[in-house]
């Protein structure tokens, strides 16, 4: 179902911010949440996958809603902005590490090797996160304009599909090389994409009633037939 609402300015969709800054603070909060937990491998069963898997699909859920509703530029300056919070995060966890201890703490060691990891973390998702993201925004909404706005299952799980595909064989490659047996990388990989993509359709049914929410409340649904897809800039 497509709506008829104007293809507003980006100044006009600002004016509508109350809900951009929303899906952004959720946005940014999901994606520190699995660089935090990331580190880790848990198990289920035979299956191992890395503990951020749990939350990091749904970055993708609300950079679709953002890009959909919203247009790519929102999204583009949303994407930057929750990759400066997670930097900074990650610099000042770094820098508490070299802080002298108290006689009384006696958890140094261990604080030490779980946020000593995180910088090769830190590297695997911003890569990963940086092309995946937005490889899937760029995808859906290059889609939009080719089908007028319809099939939004289909154009989402495309998009989805490839920028979750990037975003997986490069964060597992970065963060485990070496640590794990190259065999066993690809096993992880196979389960980590498997499993995102058979989550992101399992919430679509949220993304969908969300942006058809959205777009009536903001009276929005924003087509980027001129924009120009540079990742790199975060004019709007």
């Amino acid at each position: 179902m497509t709506h008829s609402y104007p293809n507003l300015s980006i100044d006009d969709r600002y004016q509508n911010s109350g809900s951009i800054i929303i899906i952004a603070i959720i946005f940014t909060a999901f994606l520190i949440l699995s660089n935090l937990t990331a580190f880790k491998l848990a198990s289920f069963g035979s299956l191992v996958f890395p503990a951020g898997l749990i939350f990091f699909p749904l970055t993708y859920v609300f950079d679709d809603i953002l890009t959909e509703v919203y247009g790519f530029k929102v999204s583009r300056r949303i994407i930057w902005m929750a990759l400066l919070a997670n930097t900074i995060i990650f610099v000042g966890t770094w820098c508490t590490i070299y802080l002298n201890p108290s006689p009384d703490w006696h958890h140094q060691a261990a604080y030490a090797t779980v946020y000593h990891a995180t910088f090769r973390v830190f590297i695997a998702s911003t890569l990963s996160y940086f092309c995946g993201e937005f490889a899937n925004s760029i995808i859906l909404a290059k889609l939009k304009v080719f089908t007028s706005g319809r099939h939004f299952w289909l154009r989402a799980m495309t998009s989805t599909i490839i920028g979750v595909g990037i975003d997986t064989v490069l964060f597992i490659h970065i963060a485990f090389l070496f640590m794990l047996p190259y065999s066993h990388l690809w096993k992880i990989i196979a389960a980590m994409y498997s499993l995102k993509v058979i989550y992101e359709c399992c919430a679509f049914p949220i993304t969908y009633r969300l942006s058809n929410y959205l777009k009536q409340k903001d009276r929005i649904d924003y087509y980027d037939v001129k924009t120009k897809f540079n990742p790199f800039s975060i004019a709007i």
